[in-house]
């Protein structure tokens, strides 16, 4: 009977360890993360005691992204060739209420883009200089379409984060 009583105790301790032990990780899993995101009052690493010489601040930017999904393909007749092109598009704005009318108007923004897209040369958005004009057009069919359908919100640019052509 007192082997019983004995091991019972013996597996009540072990639990209490094991509990102890997950609880303890957890606790320091989260500290750490929390320190090292900067979370902690406090606890920073001394950069807010350093003094900042005085002179023009720059702040960084607060812009805004939004990916217009899904990526365009455009077909070409390049010769005598079939030719492809897709473009996965992102706006940069500086405001959420930008992003939010580009949402609101992504139909009439992505047949325009489409239609954009389609009209260019197969051959000279090929250089660099080419893709560069494509994309200033992109950004100027865009704030064009917010002009007309939007409340004045605008948007800085239309940006390529992915541009595929064969």
């Amino acid at each position: 009977m007192e082997d019983l009583n004995e091991q019972k105790k013996s597996n009540k301790k072990t639990i209490i360890i094991i509990v102890a032990v997950v609880l303890l990780s957890i606790a320091a899993a989260v500290g750490g993360a929390l320190f090292f995101m900067g979370k902690i009052p406090g606890m920073n690493s001394g950069s807010d005691q350093l003094s900042i010489p005085s002179g023009p601040q720059i702040t960084p930017s607060s812009s805004v992204y939004f990916e217009l999904e899904p990526a365009f393909v455009i077909n070409f007749n390049a010769g005598r060739k079939q030719r492809f092109m897709q473009v996965y598009v992102a706006v940069k704005a500086q405001t959420e209420s930008a992003v939010a009318q580009v949402s609101q108007h992504s139909p009439v923004i992505r047949n325009n883009l489409n239609q954009l897209f389609a009209k260019q040369d197969f051959e000279s958005i090929q250089t660099p200089e080419g893709k560069e004009e494509m994309r200033q057009a992109a950004t100027q069919a865009v704030q064009d379409v917010l002009a007309k359908y939007g409340n004045g919100e605008t948007i800085d640019q239309v940006l390529f984060t992915n541009l595929v052509m064969q």
